[in-house]
């Protein structure tokens, strides 16, 4: 029996999320994209009562690294996930989920100003499901990090990025793969 919870800018916080991760032990989906109100000690709760497969938290500025890994080591069966537009959120998140989470086979990553190109290495060490990695704006991620998702991952099928951070040799090795936020900036 596997359970679904979506919400979407309404007035909910970390109590309850907390409540849902402590009463609702067959959640496998979770969208709760731009709640401001819930942060790291809320997905920890849902990670501990909980095993997701599909979490959606974009928008929700209050999580960082900490609720991201509390996931990562709860939820192993995890496929999808999206953590755009989390300011906090960085390489450690990146390094758990890619040590934890071998089935994830689709990352939101876009706008997360922390993450690096050393949180993408550790995040496809072991993900070599990963079909689509989105990261477009996120400023500390260059065109060695494009490569290193491009190379690592044997099921990449989408790489959605700025155009500039391709180099000519990772665009003739990706082929088709790469797709571009807008051409030519």
């Amino acid at each position: 029996m596997h359970s679904r919870f979506s919400l979407l800018k309404i007035n909910i916080g970390n109590k309850g999320i907390i409540a849902v991760g402590e009463n609702c032990k067959f959640l496998t989906d979770l969208s709760i994209r731009f709640c401001d109100r819930v942060g790291d000690g809320a997905l920890i709760a849902i990670a501990e009562g909980c095993s997701l497969h599909y979490l959606n938290v974009s928008g929700c500025h209050q999580i960082g690294d900490a609720g991201l890994i509390a996931v990562a080591r709860g939820s192993p069966q995890l496929c999808y996930l999206d953590v755009s537009v989390l300011q906090t959120l960085g390489d450690m998140a990146m390094a758990e989920l890619g040590e934890n989470c071998p089935l994830l086979k689709e990352i939101v990553i876009s706008h997360c100003r922390q993450i690096t190109d050393v949180g993408l290495a550790h995040l496809v060490k072991s993900c070599t499901l990963l079909e689509s990695c989105h990261m477009v704006y996120c400023s500390s991620i260059t065109s060695a990090g494009v490569a290193t998702v491009v190379s690592s991952c044997p099921n990449i099928k989408k790489v959605l990025v700025e155009k500039w951070k391709v180099s000519q040799r990772t665009e003739r090795r990706a082929g088709s793969v790469i797709s571009y936020l807008c051409v030519d900036l």
